[in-house]
């Protein structure tokens, strides 16, 4: 179990800090975040000035979905370089709660920008150039083993990832969810058994990853009722061929995922983040912020290669007042 060393704002550069969990206090008082940058280990305060003033959503390509409230302009901004892309202005702001992802890489012509209601079965999309926000709605209806119809939600507590162009959504026990944009968004599903879950561990928490054109499922069990312990944790690849998940013990040494922290600990983000010499991070892991916990927000970071698990408290005992949201992943892009 590691506690991080602080440092001042001074010492602090965004670029070489990549990738970061942001601690926010979701209070207009406070002129910066802490940051915890995983590499260095290290807490920072500082003011991510390309953002400050605008409403702001993650997303796992890195890029981040900025809102001028007063304006309702819109656009896409890059961490390590704040780099913008330009989007059109909504017609009226997002609402309170909502995920963001992009289907593809913003270079890419058929690039969508996502944003899902996680409160009401509304979708915005927005093609990269693309001179206006359109909105939808959708219905997904579910049965029980009762036969009994049920509404589902395609983001809230489920995962979601982007791979090649699509959108894919955890929707029941045989079914993966599709959204696929041409350039209009439709749903779609794929035939396709979920993993067996032990009886045994009637606690986990599911989340989809896509990584380098792959698709990515990992499965953190906890020990029993306790979400404050980690009891087991596997990781499924999607063979698109028969369609099926297989099971891996290894992601590659090239990446690692990121896993857990989202604004609101409503949404399963999950994301994949390339290893290089800068960010010094050990590849063929897994770092999973436990937002289940909320009032812990521990980092667990679990190497595949030797099946240990890692402990780090960042902001734990730091006097720092537990955010009205729980911290949340800034991560570079791929240039």
């Amino acid at each position: 179990m590691q506690n991080p060393s602080s440092n001042s704002d001074s010492t602090f550069e965004l670029e070489s800090a990549l990738p970061i969990l942001v601690h926010d206090p979701g209070t207009q008082q406070v002129d910066s975040q802490t940051l915890y940058s995983i590499s260095k280990q290290s807490l920072f305060a500082h003011a991510i000035d390309g953002v400050k003033d605008y409403r702001c959503f993650e997303t796992p390509q890195g890029w981040v979905l900025a809102l001028d409230r007063a304006s309702l302009q819109t656009f896409l901004w890059r961490p390590q370089d704040s780099e913008r892309i330009q989007l059109p202005a909504v017609e009226e702001d997002f609402p309170s709660r909502c995920k963001c992802l992009l289907s593809d890489v913003p270079t890419a012509s058929s690039c969508a920008v996502l944003v899902l209601d996680l409160d009401d079965t509304q979708m915005w999309v927005c093609q990269i150039g693309a001179s206006k926000w359109d909105s939808c709605s959708y219905t997904l209806t579910m049965f029980d083993a009762r036969d009994n119809p049920r509404e589902r939600h395609i983001a809230r507590r489920h995962g979601v990832a982007a791979v090649n162009g699509k959108v894919y959504f955890q929707l029941t026990g045989y079914e993966l969810g599709i959204i696929e944009f041409n350039p209009d968004p439709s749903l779609a599903t794929i035939e396709v058994d979920m993993v067996d879950l032990p009886l045994s561990m009637p606690m986990c928490s599911t989340y989809l990853v896509g990584s380098y054109g792959e698709l990515f499922l990992v499965v953190i069990f906890f020990d029993g009722d306790n979400v404050h312990k980690i009891a087991e944790f596997a990781v499924y690849k999607m063979d698109f061929s028969v369609p099926a998940w297989c099971k891996v013990d290894r992601i590659g040494d090239d990446r690692v995922f990121l896993l857990g922290g989202d604004r609101i600990g409503l949404s399963n983000f999950g994301a994949s983040c390339k290893v290089t010499p800068e960010n010094n991070l050990c590849g063929n892991s897994i770092y999973f912020l436990n937002h289940l916990a909320i009032t812990e927000n521990y980092l667990h970071v679990i190497n595949l290669e030797n099946g240990t698990e890692e402990e780090q408290r960042p902001f734990r005992d730091k006097g720092f007042p537990m955010p009205l949201r729980s911290p949340f992943w800034l991560l570079p892009t791929d240039t």
